[in-house]
């Protein structure tokens, strides 16, 4: 399903500082989003909003479907700024992945989930004979690469990637640049937080977040 997103008129304030005010803008389905603006000006804080993993003091935000009805919150595939996997941590990648699209207790998965899995991990670049190796024996690059499959695993409606050049390699970001291309072919919204949206391969739309939000030309 193709979907979108409407920021209307959000506030955040953290520690009784205003770090958003009045933002208000619209995600296009099948578009890459880039959001930019300097260190500290809101753009980690409006991400957890479209998360829902921060309520903004003010404002709303809407998922709507290709004809412009509200949805209810999709499933978001989220790619952090950094890997948020200890090095001591005995589960495999394949794992986390399959244990992500649909969690239950003791470990059990469902039917098809490790498929699935082993399908995203491939897609991400994880070499087949890593797939079941401890995250702790990983590179970083290839602990991040497990966290961009489980972005990508149950066809997320849209996609979040959280300043990705910083931590993945060159053939990592090679790898990212081949998904985004394909997600957005397919109608996906992908938006990014970053320095610099080139990195990911360009972008339909350009936000400079910065207290506000205000579009900034394509070139």
């Amino acid at each position: 399903m193709s979907l979108g997103v409407r920021f209307q008129g959000i506030g955040v304030r953290l520690g009784g500082r205003p770090v958003l005010t009045d933002v208000s803008f619209s995600i296009r389905p099948g578009e890459r989003t880039a959001l930019v603006g300097p260190n500290g000006g809101g753009k980690t804080t409006l991400a957890r909003v479209l998360l829902g993993l921060l309520l903004p003091d003010a404002g709303a935000v809407t998922f709507v479907d290709a004809a412009g009805l509200s949805v209810p919150r999709p499933r978001i595939g989220y790619l952090p700024q950094r890997s948020t996997l200890s090095p001591q941590a005995p589960v495999t990648g394949l794992d986390l992945v399959a244990l992500s699209l649909a969690p239950r207790p003791g470990f059990r998965r469902r039917k098809g989930a490790e498929d699935e899995a082993r399908g995203a991990l491939a897609r991400a670049g994880l070499p087949e004979d890593s797939m079941q190796k401890p995250v702790g024996r990983l590179s970083g690059g290839q602990r991040q690469r497990v966290l961009l499959a489980r972005a990508l695993a149950g066809n997320p409606a849209l996609l979040l990637f959280d300043e990705p050049d910083t931590a993945l390699d060159a053939e990592g970001m090679m790898t990212l640049r081949r998904i985004i291309a394909e997600e957005v072919a397919a109608g996906r919204a992908v938006i990014y937080v970053t320095h610099d949206s080139d990195a990911m391969g360009g972008a339909d739309a350009i936000y400079r977040v910065d207290g506000k939000a205000t579009e900034v030309a394509v070139s």
